[in-house]
């Protein structure tokens, strides 16, 4: 039979040999303590910092979706509208409320009595702003 070691000895049976001086650890009762760090605090402070940060970043994205809704809506409402000219991008067109259908003109608001819906220029992507 063979001889059991102290709880306290570090013996490896496959090797046969005192194996304490190979540990990257204190193996003795007299050896350093072993000071796990605190990483929850670490945990939550990055927790805290990554939420803030997405949250900002969701705000924008919200914002940015509110923007792209408004003028794909504008556009459309523009496209909708009734012209026979080609407008030129960079230009400035008013859209009026008609009888029967919503109509572009070059026509200032304060030359006409029509009810304005709001002025829009064309740019370059061909999507109307409103001005």
């Amino acid at each position: 039979m063979k001889e059991k070691k102290p709880d306290a000895v570090v013996w490896d049976e496959t090797q046969e040999a005192y194996i304490a001086k190979l540990l990257p650890y204190a193996s003795s009762l007299s050896g350093p303590i072993i000071d796990v760090p605190n990483v929850d605090a670490f945990k939550k402070k990055g927790v805290d910092r990554v939420s803030k940060q997405f949250q900002a970043e969701l705000k924008d994205l919200q914002e940015q979706i509110k923007s792209f809704v408004t003028l794909a809506t504008e556009t459309q409402k523009v496209y909708q509208a009734h012209f026979k000219f080609e407008p030129i991008v960079g230009e400035t067109y008013h859209l009026y409320e008609g009888k029967e259908q919503n109509f572009l003109s070059l026509v200032e608001p304060s030359q006409w009595t029509k009810k304005h819906l709001g002025s829009f220029r064309l740019n370059g992507d061909y999507k109307w702003e409103r001005q």
